[in-house]
């Protein structure tokens, strides 16, 4: 596997994206970023993740909340077994997270694929 990308491009173009205000050459950032993630691996969760994850269990978090489930379970997840789409699943039941999705929501989540963030 040497010599393959192992950072998600998607992920790669985001820095690149977040750091454009301070850097003159974006193709060189790019290309830096691409040769650091070489030979490095890191998986990578979101908010929208958390989100997913909420409104598979039919509810809707806040931006806060999901942040907040981010920061809990990267302090409190066990680096020998990962962290798993259950793990956040029962993270967000467990602490009673959100409001309940309206059937509508529900019906969108699961026929459009539209994620519900609670405002």
């Amino acid at each position: 596997m040497q010599g393959k990308l192992i950072m998600h491009d998607y992920i790669i173009e985001d820095m690149v994206r977040k750091l454009k205000p301070v850097l003159k050459d974006k193709a060189r950032a790019q290309k830096i970023l691409t040769r650091y993630w070489r030979d490095k691996m890191a998986l990578v969760w979101d908010v929208e993740d958390v989100h997913r994850a909420a409104n598979e269990r039919e509810v809707a978090l806040t931006e806060k909340e999901a942040i907040q489930v981010l920061e809990t379970l990267h302090r409190q997840h066990n680096p020998q077994l990962g962290l798993r789409w259950e793990d956040l699943t029962a993270h967000i039941e467990a602490q009673v997270l959100g409001r309940k999705l309206t059937r509508r929501e529900v019906h969108q989540f699961v026929e459009r694929d539209k994620l519900t963030i609670q405002r």
